[in-house]
């Protein structure tokens, strides 16, 4: 693709309206916590289901840029700018990222290391099962928190950086219950548990990596809701071109259309979400698996 458009190749680089971007966000989102702390609780409840779950998945993806160091070029500067824009997100998420993210790139699909592919037991105890599917998909982050073992220690997990990342955090939770209150602090719990769970934006780790084309590793996501996610859909290009920020991936679409014409995508995260659950086609070993040593064997694709 390059040697054919090396023109791509000035997409390269840290976006300069990362920054402004973060700092809008977090502020919109505790803006956001503000009002909901006035709301009744079932105002609170939809208002996270709505609108605050899109923007704690814009933060992730803000915090995701950083972990590949497309929001400033110093390095110090993305480990800051991952730290602001966890600051809504209750839990210090940005370091931990950037310790198990750039693995998954390197090790993508490879069932011993890769983080993103679920273990034997969790694969097994989904099976087919619609309400398991539904657990599992509301209780995501819990079951990928348990695949962290796969990660190759090298080092402590209580680095400098993860100890400000955490110490940042627990002293921003403690100002905002103290200026907003308790009401704010659940409302901005239910946006990041709605961004990652039971909710059509938790179906990204079914549309990211699990198979449903013959070699096709990733797939994309190209409805509308990709304007308030920060492009998290266009995953394939990211996987192509890391060093791309979130901005620029549609241009890489437009520049290289050849090589995206034609995969296989998904227009609708609530129709998956759907599918997923209630198809007895699909499973969790439908996720990519390149290397394949203690899993059991895939089922015939999903698709």
């Amino acid at each position: 693709m390059l040697r054919r458009y090396p023109q791509i190749r000035s997409l390269f680089g840290p976006n300069p309206w990362s920054l402004p971007l973060i700092v809008a966000l977090v502020g919109f989102q505790l803006g956001l916590a503000s009002l909901a702390q006035r709301a009744a609780w079932w105002q609170a409840l939809l208002l996270a289901w709505v609108v605050g779950a899109y923007v704690a998945a814009s933060l992730f993806a803000m915090i995701h840029d950083a972990g590949h160091f497309l929001i400033v070029r110093a390095r110090i500067g993305n480990y800051l700018a991952a730290c602001c824009a966890n600051l809504p997100l209750l839990m210090w998420n940005a370091v931990p990222f950037f310790r198990y993210h750039l693995w998954h790139h390197r090790a993508l699909g490879d069932y011993e290391r890769d983080v993103g592919v679920p273990t034997e037991a969790e694969a097994v105890w989904v099976g087919n099962s619609a309400w398991r599917k539904a657990v599992w998909l509301a209780f995501f982050p819990v079951f990928q928190a348990l695949r962290t073992h796969k990660f190759p220690v090298s080092k402590a997990y209580w680095s400098g950086w993860m100890l400000v990342n955490a110490a940042i955090q627990f002293a921003a939770n403690f100002l905002i219950l103290q200026l907003l209150g308790w009401q704010a602090l659940i409302y901005l719990g239910l946006s990041i548990y709605f961004s990652l769970g039971f909710h059509p934006l938790g179906t990204r780790v079914v549309q990211e990596h699990f198979v449903i084309a013959e070699g096709q590793e990733t797939n994309n996501f190209m409805g509308w809701a990709n304007l308030f996610e920060c492009n998290f859909g266009y995953h394939v290009e990211h996987h192509d071109f890391p060093s791309i920020p979130w901005n620029r991936l549609p241009r890489l679409r437009c520049i290289a259309p050849e090589f995206y014409a034609g995969q296989a995508s998904f227009p609708s995260r609530l129709q998956l979400m759907f599918q997923f659950i209630f198809d007895p086609r699909w499973s969790v070993f439908h996720n990519t698996v390149r290397l394949q040593t203690q899993s059991p064997s895939t089922p015939p694709s999903a698709s």
